[in-house]
């Protein structure tokens, strides 16, 4: 096999577990190709790392939009319930830190 048959091989079949045999003798035998694969590992395993910690900035990007949302929420609904009493819009507004067309419009 020529170094471009064994270079197409490899890449052809590097996936592919049932020709590793195959892969794994090219490797043996060809330094050039054996180099390729440690930098095609490399990145490989970069970019796997790189997916795990944006999944994991994403998961605590989620987390803390749904603490936010939740907190708004019992916010406005304190604000609801100080209005029903009939609190002053200054009073709502100050404890519970929304703004005047926000308690206006509940």
């Amino acid at each position: 096999m020529t170094a471009s048959e064994q270079w197409a091989v490899y890449f052809r079949y590097l996936r592919d577990m049932d020709k590793r045999p195959k892969i794994n003798e090219i490797l043996e035998y060809q330094e050039g190709i054996a180099m390729a694969s440690e930098v095609i590992m490399t990145l490989s395993r970069d970019q796997a790392e790189r997916a795990r910690l944006m999944s994991e900035f994403k998961y605590e990007v989620d987390t803390r939009t749904h603490i936010n949302d939740a907190k708004r929420q019992e916010r406005k609904e304190i604000a609801q319930k100080m209005k029903a009493i009939g609190l002053t819009l200054e009073q709502i507004k100050e404890t519970t830190g929304l703004s005047e067309e926000q308690i206006k419009e509940l």
